[in-house]
């Protein structure tokens, strides 16, 4: 796991110095070494964060006649399997690195077949001098970040945001990136929240030539690999599983340096566990995050697993007021607006593993593959609403509406209140609702003054009907591997986990197991309001029976409590008229009421008060009046 950087120039040679910036920018990301690499108008950098092959993997590497070189940032797990295949094509091997078979991967497949091979997370930037080629790629589904931004003469790129702000003339905020923001409290690809910068979307690559023309290419495509449902039993499907998830483990937990797991006692992440504890020949070691506050302590559900696999299981107990001491550093590691809450405390228990090992397994990513969300059962209780009389509806709506918002019936209130609102839309519209964690099109169209507006809701639709080989159903699961996933969820673990130099990898996300999962039936993922059926039943037997009865509880932070005292002189402060009025970008008399609603008990409006509080901070550190 490391951190690439590098400027590609029209005409003019790089500069060192400017090179030694951006690696600076990105120490964190890659703590144990950096390397260069210019030649004449091409200069990269790399910042490493020893994995694998410890001693002979460092970079810029560099093919054996120096005609290639590379910069590169994340793992290839099967590239054992490609190495073997190269070497019955006679290639000859220096070093133990996964980077080495990307070089020999490319001089004899080619960018689109190499890249289609390879399995794995990664971002990386490669230079062919002899055909005067440039190929900065990202992985399929976009575990590993690449932001870059062409200008007039030059473009850059980097693992993060933050290395690319040097070089950035005119910082204008991005309009696109700013709805997106607003409404799903994320910027997904190819948005950024500046108006010059971009991220690579996943499965994409960047073709450079001597002419400066620049081709964004795309290499893989899930839909690709979809076929009409074959008609498998549920237990053949059920198997194909379980060796897919051992053997993605398995390859996983490849590491020259100590390795781990986050554990907090869900479904996903004990799943993982209990795999790697069938798969090692020693006991594992788990990581988890308690809270003193009992209303919020989950911890007895990943103490429960770790007992019965007998893992090596840390546990840290934080009070919410130690969390807070580290949010404005935590916020301002992601460079933009990010306002994923349950970030705080995944930092946490990322800083908390840091402490024994190096790489974690997580559990992320199979709710938006097995059909995990809550949200998922809106349209259930929907049809079940509307099954309803209609003066009863009317009557409990009124009762609904009459409920003020406190500790004990925001949560409650806040799923009745979706239900509702959402019953007489089509299927797109419900799952585009249930996405906008912050603001709905229509706040957000009153929330910004007039040259603020973009239309996101018609890009998400056309992302939307990429999908053509489902149901309404199944082109919602789609728009969330595409979007939120890529946007907010894998977003939230690299970046937390790297702020801490810690490797994360995800299980789920490999690519033979998001393709099963999307070729098998609906109702083997959604057994009537049975979530991740074919997950449960898969390896029930290695859990404990405790862990399949819990209901679904998010990794959260008690933002409504903070808002309202710690961090209420800062909200009041970032929201006062005359600091709106000069940005120029919100209609002070709607956030007004939002916080007059919020604070009154007329509605929860925590989440839309996050979002702008957010926001603001960031804005506060990038622009001054």
């Amino acid at each position: 796991m490391c951190g690439i950087s590098g400027i590609i120039k029209k005409n003019n040679n790089v500069s060192i110095d400017d090179l030694k910036l951006m690696s600076d920018l990105l120490s964190q990301r890659g703590p144990d070494a950096e390397g260069f690499f210019i030649e004449n108008n091409v200069g990269f950098a790399h910042r490493r964060l020893s994995v694998i092959d410890l001693e002979t993997g460092d970079q810029p590497m560099f093919s054996d006649d120096n005609s290639i070189a590379i910069i590169y940032n994340g793992e290839i797990y099967n590239f054992l399997e490609i190495k073997d295949e190269l070497i019955k094509l006679n290639c000859s091997f220096k070093t133990k690195s996964d980077t080495e078979v990307i070089i020999k991967g490319y001089q004899k497949f080619g960018i689109d077949l190499l890249l289609n091979k390879l399995e794995g997370m990664f971002a990386f930037a490669l230079y062919d001098k002899t055909n005067e080629l440039i190929f900065i790629a990202r992985d399929k589904f976009g575990e590993k970040p690449l932001y870059y931004s062409i200008q007039n003469d030059k473009i850059i790129f980097s693992s993060e945001l933050k290395a690319l702000e040097p070089f950035i003339d005119k910082k204008s905020i991005s309009k696109e990136g700013l709805n997106f923001y607003l409404s799903l409290s994320y910027i997904p690809a190819p948005y950024t929240i500046y108006q010059t910068v971009e991220k690579l979307n996943p499965s994409s690559y960047l073709k450079i030539d001597n002419s400066f023309t620049i081709n964004k290419i795309k290499y893989y495509n899930l839909i690709d690999k979809i076929i009409q449902k074959e008609n498998k039993s549920f237990e053949v499907s059920k198997s194909e599983l379980k060796n897919l998830l051992f053997d993605s483990v398995k390859k996983r937990m490849i590491s020259d340096v100590p390795l781990g797991c986050f554990l907090s006692g869900g479904i996903d992440s004990s799943i993982i566990a209990c795999v790697m504890n069938e798969i090692s020949d020693r006991p594992i070691n788990t990581f988890s995050i308690g809270f003193k506050e009992k209303e919020y302590d989950e911890s007895n559900r990943a103490k429960i697993v770790a007992d019965k696999i007998k893992s090596n299981h840390t546990i840290h107990y934080l009070s919410y007021n130690d969390i807070i001491e580290l949010l404005d550093e935590i916020l301002k590691y992601f460079d933009e607006p990010f306002a994923d809450s349950s970030a705080i405390p995944s930092f946490y228990v990322a800083k908390l593993a840091r402490e024994k090992v190096t790489v974690v397994l997580t559990g992320d990513c199979a709710d938006e593959i097995f059909v995990g969300y809550e949200k998922y059962l809106a349209n259930y209780y929907s049809n079940k609403y509307n099954l309803l009389p209609k003066f009863f509806k009317n009557l409990f709506e009124k009762f609904i509406n009459l409920i003020p918002h406190s500790s004990l019936t925001n949560n409650l209130l806040r799923k009745i209140k979706k239900v509702i609102y959402n019953a007489n839309h089509s299927f797109f519209d419900l799952h585009y609702n249930l996405m906008c964690m912050g603001f709905s099109d229509n706040e957000r169209f009153s929330l910004l003054k007039g040259t603020n507006h973009f239309n996101i809701k018609e890009r998400l639709l056309e992302k939307y009907n990429e999908f053509i080989l489902g149901s309404e159903f199944e082109k919602g699961l789609y728009l969330d591997l595409t979007t939120v996933l890529e946007g907010d969820m894998l977003v939230k673990v690299d970046r937390m986990c790297m702020k801490n130099s810690l490797e994360a990898r995800v299980p789920y996300l490999d690519s033979k197991i998001v393709e099963l999962a999307y070729n098998m039936p609906l109702d083997f993922k959604l057994k009537g309001k049975n979530k991740k059926y074919i997950l449960k039943e898969t390896f029930k037997d290695l859990l404990p029976k405790e862990t399949l009865k819990f209901s679904k509880k998010g990794f959260t932070a008690p933002i409504d409590h903070w808002l309202k005292n710690e961090l209420k002189n800062e909200l009041d402060e970032l929201l006062n008229e005359d600091f709106i009025n000069k940005q120029n970008i919100f209609n002070y008399n709607v956030i007004r009421k939002i916080y007059d609603d919020h604070f009154s008990g007329k509605e929860n409006n925590m989440y839309k008060l996050w979002n702008l509080y957010v926001f603001q901070k960031w804005y506060k550190s990038i622009f001054t009046f």
